[in-house]
């Protein structure tokens, strides 16, 4: 009798649109107000009793608010647990540090809340080949868009429901979804490397991957025409019908933005992954880049901490391995020739010739060539079985990180 293979269990999740009546858009609306209400009252209870029980953290349910509040009972109460759960794991996180969650406040939170799969509660229901519908608790059957079918055997777990800056409202699904391991490669015969470019995106190491400027700057081009319209909302009042349109129509300007740079991310990664066994990029603080020199707009909108996502999870789908090469690396300054490290090159010198062996480079080209050769001596150490790399779950293999004390012991070893 042959024996199973053994299965892992792993989270997926789809997005789909959804067009709701307007007796259930109503219903939508107080459920997002509604969880706003029980975040704000439950975080203040909690800060208070930390006030006066240091270290102790209070955990209590939402139906002590349902007495005064009879409201809260006209919203599915998954919603509520929810936001309970999700408030629970932002003091956990918070309070040992000093601090506290922010509070909610209407105009201004994330429109959204998340509900349960609880005995086919939430059922999605085909009446034709282009009317579909999706169950939900409270809200009944309301029209979805299912731009793709849902395989057969996910098993839902549970599902949010969110109304865009544009007015759109969508629904993530999430399932628990069983396959069989992957086995991750072991012989890398084409790897590609990346390396970050403030114009573009990224610089390839093979040349077939670059990306020109003009074919992005996707926020940029439409900045003057969100400027003027974000001019008109600053003359309207607030929550006249007006101002909402106006509102939305600055959120579809940024939402047509936001799908363009998806689109092409999508398909460059999706282009990418289909061709090489690995790809190598460097780590890259891209919080800490957008808030110097000016980088701000330009660092959010050519969406390079994106890419780094979409290729580690399509890699990590074949077995394949995004390298992630140490911000510490020198890659712009290390001759891909001699390795001879110039330690005076500058940001603004986009040309430089090596002192040593007299090459000519070009930086991003030079810094592909080092992410390259160093990307590929990280894969072999590691399936030779270097213990001193660390190969994540999402299939990010990277050096181990060394504890903060460690940092400091091996500084001053060192001076």
């Amino acid at each position: 009798m042959e024996e199973k293979a053994e299965t892992i269990v792993i989270s997926r999740c789809m997005e789909f649109r959804i067009k709701p009546d307007d007796e259930q858009k109503i219903l939508i609306w107080k459920t997002f107000g509604c969880c706003r209400f029980v975040w704000n009252h439950l975080l203040d209870e909690r800060i208070s009793f930390e006030t006066l029980n240091k270290g102790k953290l209070l955990n209590i349910t939402p139906a002590h608010l349902k007495k005064d509040n009879p409201f809260l009972s006209e919203i599915d109460s998954m919603a509520l647990i929810n936001t309970q759960l999700n408030l629970n794991q932002a003091c956990k996180k918070l309070f040992p540090k000093g601090k506290i969650p922010k509070f909610r406040a209407k105009g201004k939170d994330k429109r959204s809340y998340t509900t349960n799969w609880i005995n086919s509660n939430i059922e999605i229901i085909h009446k034709s080949d282009i009317e579909n519908y999706i169950k939900l608790p409270k809200l009944g059957l309301v029209r979805i868009i299912l731009h793709r079918d849902i395989p057969t055997g996910w098993r839902m777990k549970h599902a949010t429901v969110k109304e865009t800056a544009s007015g759109k409202f969508f629904i993530s699904l999430t399932f628990d979804v069983e396959l069989e391991p992957i086995e991750m490669k072991k012989e890398f015969e084409k790897v590609e490397a990346f390396d970050y470019s403030m114009p573009s995106i990224v610089v390839s190491a093979s040349g077939e991957n670059d990306i020109t400027k003009d074919a992005i700057r996707w926020y940029r081009n439409l900045e003057e025409k969100i400027a003027k319209e974000q001019r008109k909302l600053s003359r309207m009042q607030y929550g006249a019908a007006n101002y909402w349109q106006q509102k939305h129509k600055i959120g579809k300007l940024h939402e047509k933005a936001r799908n363009r740079r998806k689109d092409f991310l999508h398909k460059l990664s999706h282009d990418v992954v289909d061709v090489f066994d690995a790809v190598v990029v460097e780590e890259i603080n891209l919080q800490h880049m957008s808030k110097s020199l000016n980088f701000g707009k330009s660092v959010y909108d050519n969406g390079y901490g994106m890419l780094r996502e979409m290729l580690a999870y399509k890699l990590n789908a074949q077995g394949k391995i995004l390298v992630k090469v140490d911000m510490f690396f020198p890659s712009s300054k290390r001759c891909s020739v001699c390795h001879e490290v110039n330690h005076n090159l500058k940001l603004s010198d986009r040309e430089w010739t090596c002192q040593s062996c007299g090459t000519h480079h070009d930086r991003d080209k030079n810094s592909c060539k080092n992410l390259l050769d160093e990307g590929k001596g990280i894969l072999n150490r590691w399936a030779s079985g270097d213990s001193s790399l660390i190969l994540a779950p999402s299939g990010v293999l990277s050096e181990k990180k060394l504890h903060p004390q460690a940092h400091s012991n091996v500084r001053q070893g060192g001076e």
